[in-house]
């Protein structure tokens, strides 16, 4: 059982009905201004029987949703995996755990999560999303776990495929070669992107208005929709100079720093499918957050040092910057072995005085 608000203030209650087959999962709607009417509904359709009081794997993710603090298309995405989502045109589209959704959460086994990574591939999930959606349900069990909602997270021993991630891929040369083909207001977009660290989303990059530039210490304030933080991060010079130039140009401190074609509002969906054009005609293939992971990269590969490069990303720790960019470190570490004193021929030195 399940009493939940959407995004339009509608209360929504999930209940369990009894079919030919066998207990089936459905939902009504109230109008936002009918709270009471709905939780009266849902104590009315609560199950009597000892063992309903056994959470459901629904119920975990709810419940998780509910408690942790997370942006809100993160949590549309929590509840997409477990009741899926209805079309403007009536038609319901299944989550891809949404035949588990009834089973106890206890009772999960190995087979039904290998039925739930098959059902992600089924619609044309890459295997970097399967892994993203498998994280998120054992996220939520073993939130679930640890407040002793259940006795333990049934999937705790079942690691999940190890996959590259697509969008750490790519090269500063890929980007400039996407970039060259690119609209002049996608242009402007990809610069303004890879120059404060952003993720090209809805949230950051297409947000962003002029009244985050602090012209005076040059530098910009970004909040982050998915971890519910500001970063301040310091652009390069040039860039700032350009910035500050279409800020006088527009005349608008509440305008949008990287608007859509028409001068509205850009949406990501536009950029993306931009960005993809550029990348075959380019012939390259990379997605628009690798933008993101190029910076990282470079400025590690230059020598920056991990605290600065993870103040500029927004990462609050160290240790998830090293993770995810250990890869572009080696050449840092052949400049750090640079730096070392000439101390490796002491052996040598000091062998040739024994002789003496």
């Amino acid at each position: 059982m399940s009493i939940s608000q959407r995004k339009d203030g509608r209360w929504c209650v999930k209940y369990k009905i009894d079919t030919p087959t066998g207990p089936k999962w459905t939902q009504r709607s109230f109008p936002k201004d009918k709270e009471a009417e709905a939780r009266a509904f849902d104590a009315e359709m609560k199950y009597d029987e000892p063992e309903n009081t056994r959470p459901t794997l629904l119920e975990c993710v709810l419940a998780y949703v509910k408690e942790m603090p997370l942006a809100e298309h993160t949590a549309r995405g929590y509840e997409f995996l477990v009741v899926g989502c209805d079309r403007k045109d009536g038609i319901h589209v299944a989550g891809p755990a949404e035949f588990l959704a009834d089973r106890f959460a206890d009772t999960l086994t190995k087979r039904d999560l290998l039925a739930f990574r098959d059902a992600c591939r089924a619609v044309g999930n890459a295997e970097p999303t399967v892994a993203l959606k498998e994280r998120r349900l054992k996220a939520a069990l073993r939130w679930c776990a640890g407040e002793d909602i259940i006795p333990e997270n049934p999937w705790a021993k079942y690691a999940a495929p190890r996959v590259r991630h697509g969008s750490r891929q790519g090269t500063l040369e890929d980007f400039r070669k996407v970039y060259a083909l690119l609209a002049p207001h996608w242009q402007w977009a990809s610069r303004t992107s890879m120059a404060l660290c952003l993720r090209p989303g809805e949230t950051e990059l297409a947000s962003l208005r002029w009244q985050s530039f602090r012209w005076r210490e040059q530098c910009v304030s970004v909040y982050m929709g998915k971890v519910k933080a500001t970063k301040t991060v310091y652009p390069p010079e040039d860039y700032m100079a350009d910035a500050r130039a279409r800020f006088e140009a527009s005349g608008d401190a509440g305008g949008f720093v990287c608007p859509g074609r028409g001068g509205g509002r850009m949406t990501y969906e536009a950029f993306r499918c931009a960005w993809r054009n550029a990348c075959h005609l380019a012939g390259v293939k990379i997605v628009p957050y690798a933008m993101r992971h190029i910076g990282a990269t470079e400025m590690l590969a230059r020598g920056i040092d991990l605290a600065a490069v993870a103040a500029q990303l927004g990462h609050r720790n160290l240790t998830t910057t090293g993770a995810f960019y250990s890869h572009a470190l080696p050449s840092a570490q052949k400049a750090a072995a640079k730096a070392l004193p000439d101390c490796t021929t002491l052996g040598a030195d000091g062998a040739g005085v024994a002789e003496k």
